[in-house]
């Protein structure tokens, strides 16, 4: 980093606010996307700060948040045990895996505009070994005519499922309210009845404000898959992040904006301060 840079600090936090931050770092003006499973599951857009532009601020890194491992062990996944953010990575001592010491989930800091970020691309999936294994589908059972048969899951696969959809997938929502932002989710709203899930033992429900969604991440790897509803949507269909369905081409899909932070109450983890 050139020391002639202007540093602007950014507050970032956890959606519960468990958890809270501040980086000094340029102007964020780009992110980098990687297509390994865990960040396309994610939906990461990553900053690279050095660990003396980052500053702890409230709750701890290895206690507060959730450590995460999977495939050679050597990059910590820590999201928040009660809300599901997925805030940061960070190398471990033993790690042989070259590269940043740390890695920030831009979609936890406050007052960035995703939309303008420039994306870097990096090809995790075909360079970081060993490749990800999908878990094994939910069985289908009947199919019905003219029925599309769709899996996914969690990062670690201790929740599955199978949807049924009438038609193929293609266009989804993406919210931009203050917990959707954070799990980079993509929507759609199929019937509860057309979906099967396995393992919802091993998901949580976080929920706030009105209290008429909650949210179900899996308690293991962090993942947002779907949110439930409760009120008058209840039990008639369900919210599905299409970031957890494998084989799925996300850039093909037509994505819709939904301006949610307009919606009351207004989100604010820090008090206004």
């Amino acid at each position: 980093m050139s020391e002639t840079q202007q540093l602007v600090e950014y507050r970032g936090n956890c959606h519960c606010g468990a958890f809270k931050f501040k980086v000094k770092v340029p102007e964020l003006k780009a992110a980098i996307k990687c297509t390994c499973s865990i960040c396309s599951k994610n939906g990461y857009l990553l900053a690279l700060p050095d660990r003396d532009q980052f500053t702890v601020v409230e709750g701890d890194e290895n206690t507060t948040l959730k450590t995460y491992l999977f495939g050679k062990k050597m990059i910590a996944h820590k999201f928040c045990p009660t809300c599901g953010t997925s805030v940061m990575k960070a190398r471990l001592p033993h790690s042989t895996v070259p590269g940043p010491e740390m890695a920030i989930n831009i979609r936890t800091l406050e007052d960035v505009d995703f939309d303008s970020l420039v994306l870097s691309a990096f090809d995790g999936a075909n360079l970081l070994k060993p490749p990800y294994q999908v878990p094994e589908a939910v069985a289908a059972g009947f199919v019905a005519e003219g029925t599309t048969v769709y899996n996914g899951n969690c990062h670690c696969g201790a929740v599955t499922y199978t949807l049924l959809s009438p038609e193929k997938i293609s266009k989804a929502t993406s919210c931009n309210c203050s917990i959707c932002r954070r799990d980079g989710a993509l929507w759609i709203y199929p019937k509860t009845t057309t979906v099967n899930f396995k393992g919802l033992d091993s998901a949580v429900e976080y929920t706030f404000a009105t209290k008429q969604s909650l949210h179900v991440y899996c308690k293991t790897c962090g993942v947002a898959v779907y949110t439930r509803f409760v009120g008058t949507r209840e039990g008639e269909e369900i919210a599905l992040n299409l970031r957890t369905m494998n084989g799925l081409d996300l850039t093909e899909l037509d994505i819709k904006k939904l301006d949610g932070k307009l919606w009351p109450p207004v989100y604010d983890a820090w008090g206004g301060n």
